[in-house]
């Protein structure tokens, strides 16, 4: 669901499964664009759009499906390429007028390289230093995603015109993508397994999608053209999938709680997991904790009831 590019996704808004207040919101923007540009005579751009949300939930698809109805160029890049402000000057010159410049995970910019962003963003100027010149840029529409926008220095959050969060999907909606993406692959499933898919998928259409494909790939190297429940099973088998799609590193999370029968903190995690303790917050933790199987206090991380009984199903 990342990249609108891949073979099966939405080809525009109005077929984007899910994120109905953002997908509204964004082509709120469009038809405001287009009505207002068709009376005017200046050369304009959409409003700076801000996409917040968890990881995988299409932040970059609905950037690019935006883009693509403006019909605009969407240059993309990851803040973390960023290093410096020469960087994001050359990224910012790439664009002519109209054109879409998309920054994945901005809350990842340098400080310096924030503050360069919201002073182009505010007077669409690109302000050089010493003796150089300053370089004034073409109307163009900013898109940045980001799964904490209160990391980002408030003044660059607050040149942004649209902010639109976007937000986990129900099951229900995880069925309906599947079989939509599954659909436009042409690629036979069995019902059964794609509500499997949808619970392993755990609310997150990056998540269900890899394990489609990887669900495709072991029908494919048995001979069989049909995803059944069979292939599914297999695959969570061949993969370290269990029932709920958590992988090995999670189970070995709670693996380490349940053994603590108390509260462990995170730097005894870290050093049993051998992960910084960031990386076990941010991607293990957060997820774990949203699934109600784990809660933290000040005196550590502690398995849920729900916790417990995952593990002991698990292990059956």
């Amino acid at each position: 669901m990342e990249n609108s590019d891949l073979h099966g996704a939405p080809p525009t808004l109005d077929h984007v499964v899910g994120q109905k207040r953002t997908v509204r919101q964004l082509k709120t923007v469009l038809d405001a664009f287009f009505n207002d540009r068709s009376a005017a005579t200046a050369e304009t751009a959409a409003p700076h759009v801000l996409l917040v949300g968890p990881p995988g939930v299409g932040k970059s698809l609905l950037s690019g499906l935006f883009a693509a109805e403006l019909g605009a160029k969407c240059y993309e890049e990851l803040a973390q390429n960023i290093l410096t402000p020469g960087h994001l000057h050359g990224l910012l010159m790439m664009a002519e007028v109209g054109d879409v410049v998309f920054l994945d995970e901005i809350h990842e910019l340098p400080a310096i390289a924030q503050t360069t962003l919201y002073r182009c963003l505010e007077e669409r100027r690109l302000f050089l230093g010493g003796d150089r010149k300053n370089i004034m840029l073409p109307p163009f529409t900013f898109i940045g995603a980001t799964t904490d926008e209160w990391a980002l220095a408030k003044p660059l959050r607050d040149r942004f015109k649209i902010v639109a969060h976007l937000e986990h999907y129900s099951e229900d909606e995880i069925v309906h993508l599947v079989a939509q993406r599954a659909k436009g692959l042409h690629w036979p499933i069995e019902e059964e397994a794609i509500k499997g898919l949808a619970l392993r998928g755990r609310g997150t259409p990056r998540i269900a999608i890899r394990l489609l494909e990887a669900a495709r790939r072991t029908a494919r190297a048995e001979g069989a053209d049909t995803i059944t429940v069979t292939h599914l099973a297999r695959m969570c088998e061949i993969e370290g999938y269990d029932h709920l799609g958590l992988d090995i590193l999670e189970r070995r999370y709670l693996d380490l709680l349940r053994a603590a029968q108390g509260p462990l903190r995170l730097n005894m995690i870290a050093t049993q997991l051998s992960l910084p303790k960031r990386t076990i917050e941010a991607v293990i933790e957060s997820e774990l904790i949203r699934l109600g199987l784990v809660t933290k206090s000040e005196d550590g991380r502690m398995l849920t009831a729900a916790g417990a009984s995952h593990l002991s199903v698990s292990t059956t």
